[in-house]
C-alpha cells in the first residue's frame, strides 16, 4: 500500500495478493483533502474493506510509512487530532 497527497488531491495504490499468489492492483483517488499519513490510513482501511468483501478472514498489511505503522501499533504517540481518529 502506498498513498500520496499533492495540491491537486490525494490517492493511493493498493495491491492485494492471495495466498495462492493471485494479485489484484487498485488505484484509489480520494475526493477529500488529506495529508500523506491520513492517506496511508485511508488506503489501509480500503484494503481491509476490499479483503473483507472478498470473503477473507485474515489480512496482512504492509505500509511504507514507518511513522504510520508505529502510530497504529501505539509505539508512537499521535499528536494530531485527525490522525488520532484513525488510531482510536
Amino acid at each position: 500500500m502506498d498513498g500520496s497527497s499533492t495540491k491537486d488531491g490525494s490517492g493511493a495504490g493498493l495491491i492485494i495478493e492471495t495466498p495462492q499468489g493471485e494479485r489484484c492492483e487498485h488505484a484509489l483517488k480520494f475526493m477529500f483533502k488529506a495529508y500523506n499519513n491520513e492517506v496511508e490510513c485511508e488506503v489501509l482501511i480500503a484494503g481491509i474493506e476490499l479483503c473483507y468483501t472478498a470473503g477473507t478472514d485474515l489480512v496482512k498489511a504492509y505500509l511504507n510509512s514507518q511513522l504510520v505503522v508505529s502510530q497504529l501499533s501505539w509505539d508512537y504517540e499521535v499528536k494530531d487530532n485527525i490522525m488520532a481518529a484513525y488510531v482510536c
